[in-house]
């Protein structure tokens, strides 16, 4: 490849954001387009054409060329191809055909406005960086950009003033002028305008095991889908919804409104925290499914002609694609840390091209189907396209099929906040010449290898939390260190205990599960042994039948919180109970221990107690013990109590391992003071204790 064919990589990001209905400018620009038509023809849908139709080819000049084509994969160029063939046979039609099949007679004035609108864009964007190349001030860049919208409105002026009627030059005019302030502040304001255009990027194969990082592969797959679909919906939407109603300000209204404001919200709460409300992720799903909600009532809303339910529709629908453009755009740059962590090397610009080139193809092809849409709603409606365009809901139906197949994608993407935080972690100690091998371990697991997020838990546990609604009392005693991983004690109290604290704890952690509830052939004698059994309103011979029922689903949950097995009667395996704590809190996991005794000597019978506390084990504090081995960190026991009977999960007073002590003594200590601790937040006394030890 010569250095001619390639210097075109460093501007394929800058084409990817500047080129398409990505930001709120280029969709006012697409809306005058509606507007200048609907004044000048009669109807809108000649200048939408017209719009895009110099969008796609604008773009394609820049993408169609072999020596980049050859970089995408085989379904992507087979794809590009046919919408290429179709899109050009629109606009053919659309510039030789269509103006010689009608009759508009000020056509050819729309076709000079919306060139107007795309110079001035082409201009206005070189410009600029080209003051920014040559280090002018902010003050004279804005004076250039401003002398070219002014040079732009005074052509427009004198094609309207010699062909259109006073009051309608001044209408458009001013327009146009909105239109120009608004593309100058986003032109200005642009991030990419202080990258030199003379920087290139030499578009080359990425290295191959690029490609089996699952978590990059899932990223572009969401994200090449969500794109597309964003050209769709924002395009033919807008279209529809701005054609039927006559009043295309009211959606540049909503276009402003319900891009800037969700694109900010969002944006702020990913620099609030770094919890998992503030999951990227999570942010992508609730924008998906919002614009896929919203488009499904759009679509019903302009079939019945329901006008104002046609415009919170397209509200809501805007929020929801400019909510999952903005979580993209957070989940690229945890891609970056991604190819650091699979490669060893920070992202090259070769690497950054083949991204950009990527998202420009899918922008282009967004843009290819909606001209598609656009020419068959123009060609087929005839010139009463405007009166009968209320019957053509279905050109949705792509939007539609698009944003259901990127939601699918979203689901199976891998990478949660969580493991970002992991992931940076990791990148941090291997910047500072340290490692940590179990975190290496787990992050190649979860990066790199297949794996998906475990949501059928998530809505599993939404689903039981209104039955065991319970309050957190004193949470505040809870004091994370970031740095170092912390151990949670609680009563089991039958299954009380295990249930409400994984419904409610509002901390991430791994619990310890009891072995038989993990051997699937072991669950069912199990739960009937110390739950079922002691249930005297189920007659007898229901409870084994409900057991061995209740056992697949058990199994299935055990896997989906990502529990430790432990093995309270077989030394060797217990060992391994050990390692894998100790290799989870190495990585940053919290664990969730349930110390009771249910066999102990003291009860009458045996069994988790169902409304005090039992005795405690003692060689749970060993983890504490490995991972002081381990790390050198001294990790906090967090003791819990599950009430109940007053629905309440109590916290008490942490205590901290300590390394000097000698350690049978420090893990009767620590056992001691958090049983105490239950019993305190329990509001039992000594005096009852030792009644109830009699």
């Amino acid at each position: 490849m010569t250095s001619e064919q390639a210097s075109g990589g460093a501007s394929i990001a800058r084409h990817a954001r500047r080129s398409t209905l990505l930001s709120f400018s280029p969709l006012i620009d697409y809306l005058y387009c509606l507007l200048a038509s609907t004044v000048l023809v009669g109807q809108p849908l000649p200048g939408g054409a017209l719009y895009m139709t110099a969008q796609v080819a604008h773009l394609g000049t820049q993408l169609l060329h072999p020596a980049q084509l050859k970089y995408l994969p085989r379904r992507l160029r087979v794809a590009g191809t046919v919408l290429s063939v179709l899109a050009m046979a629109v606009a053919l039609g659309l510039l030789l055909i269509y103006p010689r099949a009608v009759n508009l007679p000020y056509l050819w004035v729309l076709f000079g406005v919306v060139m107007l609108i795309k110079l001035r864009h082409t201009l206005c964007t070189r410009l600029n960086a080209s003051c920014v190349r040559r280090g002018l001030s902010r003050t004279q860049r804005a004076f250039r950009l401003g002398e070219a919208c002014l040079l732009f409105m005074a052509l427009l002026a004198l094609l309207l003033f010699l062909s259109q009627p006073t009051d309608t030059s001044w209408y458009l005019l001013g327009g146009y002028a909105l239109t120009s302030l608004i593309a100058a502040s986003a032109i200005y304001h642009s991030p990419v305008a202080a990258i030199p255009a003379d920087s290139p990027a030499i578009v080359r194969p990425e290295p191959e095991n690029l490609s089996r990082v699952n978590a990059l592969r899932s990223f572009r797959v969401v994200s090449l889908i969500t794109v597309t679909a964003l050209q769709v919906t924002m395009i033919l939407a807008y279209t529809l919804i701005g054609a039927t109603a006559g009043d295309l300000l009211i959606c540049m209204g909503i276009a402003l409104v319900c891009t800037y404001i969700p694109t900010r919200v969002v944006g702020a709460l990913q620099h609030i925290g770094r919890g998992k409300r503030h999951d990227p992720t999570n942010m992508l799903l609730v924008g998906l499914g919002l614009w896929l909600i919203s488009l499904l009532a759009l679509w019903f809303s302009l079939g019945r002609g329901h006008m104002l339910a046609a415009y919170l529709s397209l509200a809501f629908c805007t929020t929801g694609t400019a909510t999952a453009l903005t979580a993209l755009q957070s989940l690229d740059r945890h891609m970056r840390e991604v190819i650091l962590f699979a490669t060893g090397k920070a992202p090259q610009d070769a690497e950054d091209s083949l991204h950009g080139m990527r998202a420009a193809y899918a922008s282009l092809a967004g843009q290819m189907i909606s001209l598609i849409g656009l020419g068959l709603l123009l060609f087929f409606g005839g010139a009463q396209a405007v009166d009968h365009i209320d019957l053509q809901p279905t050109l949705l139906l792509p939007a539609l099929l698009l944003v259901i197949a990127a939601l699918m994608a979203a689901l199976r993407f891998p990478l949660d906040q969580q493991v970002a935080q992991k992931l940076h972690r990791f990148l941090m100690l291997k910047e500072n010449g340290e490692t940590n091998q179990p975190l290496q371990k787990q992050l190649e697991d979860l990066v790199i290898k297949v794996s998906h997020r475990r949501y059928g838990i998530r809505l599993l546990m939404i689903l039981l939390r209104p039955f065991f609604y319970i309050r957190l009392g004193n949470h505040e005693h809870v004091k994370l260190d970031r740095n170092t991983a912390c151990v949670f004690t609680c009563n089991h109290g039958e299954l009380y205990g295990p249930i409400v604290t994984n419904l409610f704890i509002p901390y991430s952690f791994r619990p310890w599960v009891i072995s038989e509830m993990v051997e699937r052939d072991q669950i069912a004698d199990y739960i009937y042994t110390y739950t079922v059994k002691r249930q005297r309103w189920l007659p007898e011979g229901w409870k084994m039948p409900i057991s061995r029922a209740l056992a697949p689903i058990l199994a299935w949950i055990m896997e989906s919180i990502d529990s430790i097995p432990v093995y309270r009667n077989t030394p060797r395996e217990l060992i391994k109970t050990l390692r894998l704590s100790t290799a989870a809190m190495e990585v940053g996991d919290n664990l969730l221990i349930f110390p009771e005794n249910p066999n102990h000597e003291s009860q009458a019978q045996n069994g988790y107690l169902r409304d005090s506390v039992g005795e405690f084990f003692t060689g749970f504090v060993t983890v504490a013990q490995l991972y002081h081995r381990r790390t050198g960190k001294c990790a906090q026991f967090f003791p819990l109590y599950a009430d109940k009977k007053h629905r309440i999960l109590h916290f008490g007073h942490p205590v901290r391992y300590n390394p000097d002590a000698q350690p049978k003594q420090e893990q009767q200590r620590i056992s001691d003071a958090l049983r105490q601790e239950m019993l305190r937040m329990a509001n039992i006394g000594q005096e009852s204790q030792a009644e109830g030890g009699s």
